[in-house]
C-alpha cells in the first residue's frame, strides 16, 4: 500500500496515500489546538532571495535597499537583545519595524521572505497577519509572549486591523516585541495611519493604531501588477472537472472535496492548522463552488485559499457561478474586500497553474 509521511509535532506518522476517490474528510487527524505550526516561508516563496527580486518601478529599488538595510540593522549586536537598565526608559529599547505598502504584485512578499532569508540568526519567524491572530489566540496573549514573543525578526505578510479585537491583540504583542527590541518587518495594502477605516469606529481605537504605526518606517512601491488579468479564470463545468480527474495528471495525494463538505472540514478545524492539513494534499478537486452566504465562512475560506497557495497545492474547482459571485453581494465590496479580491486573484492564478 502506498504510503506518505508528514512531521507532526516533531513525530513522524506513516498513513495511507489518499487517492483521487476518497475524501478531504479521509486525511490525517490534525495535530491538538495548542500545537502550532512552523513559522518559515511557504514553499511558494521558500527559495526567494534579494538577488532574485527585479524591479519594475524606481520604488521598488528603493524599498529593495530599505529591506535590505533594516535586516543588516536587525542583524547588527545592539538590535534585538531587550536589555535595559533599571534607570533606563522603555522608549531606549532597539525595537524597529519596516512597512512595506502597496497594491498587489509588486514584490512585497517576494522581499519580505528575502528579509527572513537573509537574517541569519535563527530566531526568527514568517507568518501571516492571520496566522499571528490566530497563533494568539490559541496560546492565550500571556503564553504567546512566552513563546512567541521572544523572536528578533518578525517577518509579517497581509497586515490588516481588521477589527476591534484584532487591534487590541496586535497592539499588546508588538508593544512586547517591541519592548525586548525585535525588529518586524511587514507588508500590506494599507497605510498604517488607515488601518481600521471601514471596518469599525477608528477613531475610537486612534492612540492603539497610532502606537503601532509611529514604530515603523512606511516604504510605498508602486507598479504594475505582475499577476495582472483583463479578467479572472472561470470555473470548470462538472463535465470538465470529471475528465480533469479521469484524466489523474494533478500532483499526488489526489484529494476531492463536495463545495459544503469542505465548508463544513473549514469550520470543524481551527484556522492555524489549514496548513497541516494542505501539507496532505499535492492535487484538490472542489466540486460545486456556491455562493458563500456566511461572512464568518468567508473569512475561513478566504484563510484556506491563501495556505493553499503559499504552498503551492493544485486546484481544480467546478461551479455554474462567476468565480466574483463566491462572495456575497452583502459582504463582498464592505469591510474585508480587499481579503476578497486578493482570494478571488489567486484562486484566478491556482486553476490557471499545471497542478
Amino acid at each position: 500500500e502506498n504510503t506518505f509521511v508528514i512531521d507532526v509535532d516533531k513525530t513522524t506518522i506513516s498513513y495511507p496515500n489518499i487517492w483521487l476517490g476518497q475524501g478531504i474528510d479521509r486525511l490525517n487527524p490534525l495535530p491538538s489546538k495548542k500545537n502550532l505550526p512552523s513559522f518559515d516561508p511557504p514553499p511558494r516563496f521558500g527559495t526567494t532571495t534579494f538577488e532574485l527580486y527585479k524591479p519594475q518601478h524606481p520604488s521598488q529599488q528603493e524599498a529593495l535597499e530599505a529591506t535590505k538595510a533594516f535586516v543588516t540593522q536587525a542583524s547588527s549586536p545592539t538590535a534585538s537583545n531587550g536589555f535595559r537598565f533599571p534607570w533606563q526608559a522603555k522608549e531606549s529599547s532597539s525595537g524597529q519595524g519596516l512597512y512595506l505598502d502597496g497594491g498587489f504584485g509588486v514584490g512585497k512578499t517576494h522581499l519580505l521572505a528575502s528579509a527572513y532569508a537573509a537574517f541569519k540568526d535563527s530566531e526568527k519567524v514568517y507568518l501571516s497577519f492571520s496566522e499571528l491572530v490566530h497563533a494568539i489566540g490559541v496560546l492565550g496573549m500571556k503564553e504567546a509572549k512566552t513563546e512567541l514573543g521572544k523572536h528578533k525578526l518578525y517577518c509579517i505578510d497581509e497586515f490588516e486591523l481588521d477589527d476591534p479585537g484584532n487591534t487590541l491583540i496586535v497592539k499588546t504583542f508588538l508593544s512586547h516585541v517591541f519592548e525586548r527590541g525585535g525588529s518586524v518587518m511587514t507588508t500590506s495594502n494599507t497605510p498604517p495611519e488607515a488601518q481600521g477605516q471601514g471596518r469599525f469606529n477608528a477613531s475610537d481605537f486612534k492612540r492603539e493604531i497610532q502606537s503601532i504605526a509611529e514604530r515603523f518606517e512606511i516604504v510605498l512601491l508602486e507598479g504594475p501588477d505582475y499577476r495582472k488579468r483583463e479578467s479572472l479564470a472561470h470555473l470548470l463545468s462538472p463535465e470538465e472537472l470529471r475528465a480533469i480527474k479521469a484524466d489523474a495528471t494533478g500532483r499526488e495525494p489526489r484529494v476531492e472535496a463536495d463545495w459544503n463538505e469542505l465548508l463544513k472540514v473549514l469550520e470543524s478545524h481551527h484556522p492555524i492548522h489549514y496548513g497541516a492539513l494542505l501539507e496532505q494534499i499535492g492535487t484538490l478537486y472542489v466540486e460545486g463552488a456556491l455562493p458563500i452566504e456566511l461572512q464568518n465562512d468567508a473569512l475561513r475560506f478566504v484563510h484556506f485559499i491563501d495556505k493553499l497557495y503559499d504552498l503551492k497545492v493544485g486546484l481544480r474547482m467546478s461551479g455554474s457561478i462567476e468565480l466574483e459571485e463566491l462572495f456575497d453581494p452583502s459582504y463582498r465590496n464592505s469591510a474585508y474586500a480587499k481579503k476578497h479580491y486578493r482570494c478571488l486573484s489567486r484562486i484566478s492564478e491556482l486553476l490557471e497553474e499545471t497542478p
